[in-house]
């Protein structure tokens, strides 16, 4: 027997709401679940500690990410920073901290090789430079509290881990900004989950963050490395996949309190920096974009259109949805205010999200090819080196 229209309305109301109550329950799980840095012991053993950190027309933000990490109370430890191919004042900035302090070593890179993107070179650049036992790699503009090293390298010499990866916090201008952020979020630790990561058997869920890729040399090596990630847009993320291909284990810490970062300049930017790796994160595959159309409209949205249904019993499931939606945020930000406006705003956002990422399919399509950071790579390229991996 076929069920009629209100049947299948309403079953449809049951899965979303044990969509967004999976995702409640996963939120509280992974607030629980996941190490805090500050819980890690302070070391000791002081194994040298290189951080490497490209930077490319970071004029105006170097500065204070470098006096950040000089900082650092961490007694070995060097800092490798890769000029490239910046045309703004990003190379004379560095020389001056070399010339103040010799645990500050400079890379100027004037040419980038075929094959490469500028990011993943200037990473095995500094790699290559490196003579720590463990390597940081991250950004230029990410600023760090004083004992950010010395407790990532007491939990790594505690836990035995190999490859740690932290959470920074995110700051933002407005509660515009705020809220694509926090639904970015939400969807990075849905598709990568940082407790199956944890897993070394689990070859399928792997992470990575740009802002905090602490990894041991040796594994480092074994792995082959950036030479392994030359046109990965999303190298900070695949590092983590080769680390798990590898059958070692990636520790993800709760790190909000020893790093923040600035991801993008306000709402608009923020949407833009999607349409510029969006494609690229699901493989230039137009099939995994018609799968994010349809998750946007009848998983994101599902409860605030099903609100409008005109059955009482799809209206009701859509509340108690609306109300799961509003406890996960508010377990990812700790605040019960904060995540008030951020679930007010989840659809506008939502929606949002949906544009940056077909505009980045059609952009891409259209152009044959990425435009990041002043240079253009193909699609031929990035596809051919996706697919080695």
């Amino acid at each position: 027997m076929i069920p009629d229209s209100f049947s299948l309305l309403r079953c449809f109301a049951l899965v979303a709401l044990g969509g967004w109550l999976w995702m409640f329950l996963r939120a509280t799980r992974l607030r629980f679940w996941i190490p805090k840095l500050s819980d890690a012991p302070s070391p000791q053993k002081f194994p040298r500690v290189s951080v490497v950190a490209p930077a490319r027309n970071e004029a105006k933000k170097i500065r204070a990410t470098l006096r950040s990490l000089l900082a650092q109370d961490y007694p070995n430890l060097e800092i490798i920073v890769i000029n490239d191919r910046s045309d703004d004042e990003t190379g004379a900035i560095i020389d001056e901290f070399v010339a103040q302090d010799e645990r500050v070593k400079a890379i100027h890179v004037a040419e980038l090789p075929s094959g490469w993107l500028g990011k993943n070179h200037a990473n095995w650049r500094g790699a290559e430079r490196a003579t720590g036992d463990y390597l940081l790699f991250t950004d230029a503009d990410v600023l760090f509290a004083p004992s950010t090293i010395s407790k990532t390298v007491g939990y790594a010499l505690q836990c035995r881990a190999r490859h740690v990866v932290a959470h920074p916090k995110m700051l933002s201008e407005n509660v515009f900004e705020e809220a694509f952020l926090a639904l970015f979020g939400t969807l990075f630790v849905w598709k990568f989950d940082p407790i199956g990561a944890r897993n070394p058997k689990n070859k399928r869920a792997y992470i990575g963050v740009g802002a905090f890729n602490f990894i041991e040399r040796r594994l480092y090596d074994a792995i082959g490395g950036h030479s392994a990630l030359k046109a990965e847009i999303a190298d900070d993320v695949k590092l983590g996949y080769l680390v798990k291909r590898s059958g070692e284990a990636t520790h993800v810490v709760e790190g909000r309190d020893f790093a923040q970062v600035r991801w993008r300049e306000g709402l608009w930017d923020s949407v833009k920096g999607i349409e510029r790796s969006a494609f690229a994160g699901v493989n230039f595959s137009w099939l995994w974009v018609l799968i994010g159309v349809v998750g946007t409209l009848f998983g994101l949205l599902a409860p605030h259109w099903l609100l409008f249904a005109g059955d009482a019993f799809a209206t009701g499931c859509a509340i108690v949805s609306l109300g799961f939606v509003y406890l996960s945020y508010a377990v990812g930000k700790r605040s019960f205010w904060r995540a008030t406006y951020i679930a007010l705003l989840h659809p506008i956002m939502s929606v949002l999200f949906l544009f940056a990422l077909v505009k980045s399919a059609l952009l891409v399509s259209v152009k044959g090819g990425v435009e990041w950071r002043g240079t253009f790579y193909a699609t031929d390229v990035l596809r051919a080196k996706a697919s080695e991996l």
